[in-house]
């Protein structure tokens, strides 16, 4: 054996220290969750009431995929990730974020797929509403249901978190680096950020700025623009999240969590989960929009609203290449004739958990 492979590299200090640091977390979020776990309660209750809904699908029901949807994927763990736009101990609020986000820890990556709060899906009752209805409608188990229906990935857990623990999490982390593509201003109405108001440009936000970021929709591309925006939240979050600056916050955090997000993780799996976040560093991160197409109301159809058409075999299609594969979709924006008329390549198999 020759001296160059005998050879090694000695640690610095540095990385020693990072390394002591990152298994002292770990322990303390592990003895953190088990703690959490006597006392956690179950997620609130969100009572049924009437969503608004179209009667009339945009696709035959025989075009409609019916494969069951797979108990599990091995090797990740996935979340529906829920911003509403009430506060989490209130009922009625709609969704506003709906993204599902999956750790593949075979691949080594993030993978996140943001489904646009207009979407047209139908319900269990089967009349079509807008995806952001099922959070009112029945909870964030009943839009976990029919986001697993729609993609045709399973879902292990749910996080709904509202405006103020957004803000205060991302406070809690020194703020975040985002590049605002344009000048953001808007009132929101709300008596508490009631105001959304960024310039152009890459700068460091607060927590407000940065809910504003996530919550404007007021540009061209409408819902589209503001699903790119959150997904570029989400990477500046984790990239914050990930620095070695934030490895000292990170049990405040998971406390912040506990308190401001309501999921039916236990609060034992989110304290191991963290204390194991700093292996995701090395994770690569991709993110998409479902695509689909815009419909606009028509005039002459009373109650007609607008809605993102997404054709049911192809949402399912894009998922699979997308979780399993890793493949991106270039454009999510479509014609709609291009949306209605879709067809998968015959040589790519869409029904992953149907019989064969």
């Amino acid at each position: 054996m020759s001296s160059m492979s005998k050879r090694t590299t000695k640690p610095t200090v540095r990385s020693k220290a990072l390394r002591i640091a990152a298994c002292l977390f770990g322990a303390g979020a592990t003895i953190t969750g088990i703690i959490l776990s006597q006392s956690h309660t179950e997620s609130k209750l969100f009572p049924r009431r009437e969503a608004t809904a179209q009667t009339v699908p945009p696709f035959d029901r025989t075009e409609t995929v019916r494969t069951q949807v797979p108990t599990t994927l091995p090797g990740r763990q996935t979340f529906l990730l829920i911003g509403s736009d009430e506060r989490v101990q209130s009922a009625g609020g709609n969704s506003d974020v709906l993204c599902v986000v999956s750790l593949d820890h075979e691949h080594k990556r993030i993978e996140m797929l943001s489904i646009p709060r207009d979407t047209q899906v139908a319900f269990p009752d089967g009349r079509y509403h807008k995806i952001n209805d099922a959070l009112a409608a029945g909870g964030p188990s009943l839009t976990c249901r029919i986001v697993e229906s729609l993609i045709g990935i399973p879902i292990d857990h749910y996080a709904v978190t509202e405006f103020d623990g957004l803000v205060h999490i991302v406070n809690r982390l020194g703020g975040l680096d985002l590049d605002v593509p344009r000048n953001m201003y808007y009132r929101t109405g709300d008596k508490v950020h009631g105001v959304i108001r960024l310039h152009k440009g890459k700068q460091h936000v607060n927590g407000e700025q940065a809910l504003g970021f996530v919550r404007f929709r007021h540009d061209a591309l409408g819902d589209i623009g503001r699903t790119e925006r959150q997904q570029a939240f989400l990477v500046a979050l984790k990239d914050q999240l990930l620095r070695p600056e934030s490895l000292p916050k990170l049990p405040a955090i998971a406390m912040d969590i506990i308190h401001s997000v309501n999921t039916d993780a236990p609060p034992l799996y989110l304290g191991m989960l963290i204390a194991q976040s700093h292996r995701l560093k090395a994770y690569q991160t991709i993110h998409a929009t479902l695509p689909g197409s815009f419909h606009d109301p028509q005039s002459d159809s009373p109650g007609d609203l607008s809605y993102w058409i997404v054709n049911p075999k192809e949402a399912r299609y894009v998922a699979k290449q997308f979780f399993v594969d890793g493949i991106v979709p270039k454009n999510p924006i479509q014609d709609p004739i291009v949306t209605k008329t879709w067809q998968a390549p015959s040589d790519v198999s869409l029904n992953s958990g149907a019989d064969s």
